[in-house]
């Protein structure tokens, strides 16, 4: 039976396969397409790690702002 993080990492890999598929269209390019799908990928990433970790939460705010800034960072360096 699949747990909750199961269901988060096929949602992950669903995210980044519909960006890749969005790519094939003609008005948008794989690259695109792709940091798309990292851009969901990420706040998916996000709720599993930060917001309802396996593990006891973080009293410390930092790190959950340096893992999605860091993220969103990617996706901006991504589409240059």
């Amino acid at each position: 039976m699949l747990d909750y993080y199961d269901w988060l990492l096929m949602a992950i890999a669903a995210a980044m396969v519909a960006g890749a598929s969005l790519g094939a269209h003609p008005a948008i390019t794989l690259h695109e397409g792709l940091a798309g799908g990292s851009v969901v990928a990420t706040a998916l990433l996000y709720e599993a790690v930060i917001r309802n970790p396996p593990t006891q939460p973080t009293r410390s705010t930092t790190v959950a702002s340096v893992v999605v800034s860091v993220g969103w960072l990617l996706t901006v360096v991504s589409f240059l």
